[in-house]
């Protein structure tokens, strides 16, 4: 048993450095300026002022509602209604005192124009398209028409201005209001992310060193990011320079039109992987599913979920069941571990005599247990083999967990009151101690060194899953409980003889 906990703990830790050795590594600097064209271009992203709402025009959906301000004609405000913050209001995606859609032209700045709307309140149901009107000097007007579709976040842009064919800059200057409750696992996620060929992401931290600016020719779509929630732009091939930085928590981008304002299509809503998939443009690639040798059982987890979850309305059931199925498909290589490992404890008494006998000779040593294993049919690794097979699952699991917007506030039972997130009582992780010290207890007797060595490993392992999402915790809390139940009918069929 203590070579079983500490072989576990070693490949844990193996695999958390091959992880970050091959799907980590720094990655070297980007040269922000692509073209020798883009040196002298000094465009302002973020805003300096900060937007006054007064008698918002609002439009309201089964999915969202969204507040646009008469000053500017800015997006001031989007809740979503399916999902909720802390207080069980729905989430709010903009940050207070800023605006989404301004724009700049060299003569106007949006912001300035005051826009007016045949109302003030629209309840849709279907797709829609609302139309604020500006008239500048009395000499030529600015249209915005915001077309939704209410019920996937997306909408068409289209800003007009009456002959006009220049330059037009898009700015995004709002960023994302943060929505979780770990303010800091929320902010590592804030990220300006945009699909070349694959998705690319920065981070908050590079855009406060630098601004980011690149030839958007080949660029599917750009946006922002946090760890739930993303507004992203598809430009549809008229954009050709985009511009993010970042201040405090606040990512702002903007994007350059050389002949004139053309239409946008903006995705605005959750992370949510089979909805970006059905909308295309590679809007997928967002969820993360973590590195290649990670990313099949990641999602063949997702989808099992997806799947499981149409029957079983509560997620903590669901993992539940997912554990022990996971049992089921793993039973054939734990019986051949335990018993393999009966074995090998059986062995002990002949191991310790080839061990005085040759304690000068390690050669021999060596030659002699590869001869004792051989005899009596013993593979000396086969306690890692479940182990080994697990680690994939488990990670993905984790990944799964932490990334799936299904689980962002997915009750269990009693106090479990988001699958995502760390026992706030830490008290799963404390019964899943216990469940693993159980396992310890059930194993065949042990010398001293190795019963503390069974003791102290269900301690090292709760701490490390206090902080860990309450979901997986829950799948080795099952997982372990079971594998009690395999020990014993393991020892009891061995005892009979069969």
């Amino acid at each position: 048993m203590d070579r079983r906990f500490l072989t576990y703990t070693i490949l844990i830790f193996l695999f958390l450095i091959l992880y970050q050795a091959l799907f980590m590594k720094p990655q070297p600097k980007k040269k922000l300026i692509k073209e020798k064209a883009i040196q002298t271009d000094t465009v302002k992203v973020k805003s300096a002022k900060t937007v006054e709402v007064k008698n918002p025009v609002v439009v309201k959906s089964p999915y969202f509602e969204a507040h646009f301000s008469k000053k500017g004609g800015l997006l001031v405000s989007y809740t979503l209604k399916r999902y909720h913050d802390q207080e069980g209001n729905p989430v709010e995606l903009i940050p207070e005192g800023y605006g989404m859609f301004d724009f700049e032209t060299d003569s106007l700045k949006g912001s300035e124009l005051e826009f007016q709307a045949n109302r003030d309140t629209f309840v849709i149901s279907d797709t829609f398209t609302l139309v604020l009107k500006a008239v500048v000097n009395d000499s030529f007007t600015v249209f915005k028409e915001f077309r939704f579709n209410p019920s996937i976040y997306m909408l068409d842009y289209h800003l007009r201005i009456d002959g006009y064919r220049g330059k037009v800059l898009y700015r995004f200057d709002a960023g994302l209001k943060g929505t979780e409750k770990n303010k800091k696992e929320d902010i590592k996620n804030f990220k300006f992310i945009y699909y070349k060929d694959r998705l690319h992401r920065i981070n908050l931290g590079k855009l406060k060193k630098s601004q980011f600016r690149a030839i958007a020719e080949d660029f599917a779509w750009f946006g922002i990011r946090t760890k739930f929630f993303t507004f992203d732009v598809i430009p549809g091939g008229n954009i050709y320079r985009v511009y993010a930085e970042a201040e405090g928590e606040r990512i702002s981008f903007a994007a350059l039109s050389k002949d004139g304002p053309h239409p946008l299509k903006v995705y605005f809503g959750p992370i949510d992987y089979f909805l970006l998939k059905d909308i295309g443009y590679d809007l997928a690639s967002i969820y993360e599913f973590g590195p290649p040798v990670i990313n099949i059982f990641s999602k063949i987890i997702l989808y099992s979920f997806r799947f499981l979850h149409r029957y079983i309305p509560n997620y903590g059931w669901v993992i539940v069941l997912f554990s022990l199925l996971m049992k089921i498909v793993f039973w054939p290589f734990t019986r051949y571990s335990l018993r393999s490992m009966r074995k090998m404890q059986e062995l002990q008494p002949k191991m310790k005599q080839l061990q005085k006998l040759y304690k000068n000779d390690p050669q021999r040593l060596n030659k002699e247990m590869m001869e004792l294993y051989r005899q009596y049919k013993v593979n000396p690794f086969s306690g890692c083999l479940v182990l080994i097979l697990q680690l994939p699952i488990f990670w993905a699991l984790y990944q799964v967990l932490r990334s799936t917007i299904d689980l962002r506030g997915a009750q269990f039972i009693l106090w479990i009151k988001d699958l995502s997130s760390p026992d706030p009582y830490y008290i799963l992780p404390i019964l899943m101690g216990v469940a693993s010290l159980g396992q310890a207890l059930t194993q065949p007797a042990q010398d001293k060194n190795a019963r503390m060595m069974a003791l102290f490993m269900p301690i090292f392992i709760t701490i490390i899953f206090l902080k860990f999402p309450s979901g997986i915790v829950l799948y080795w809390f099952v997982y372990n409980l079971v594998t009690i139940l395999e020990q014993y009918m393991i020892k009891k069929s061995t005892a009979e003889g069969r």
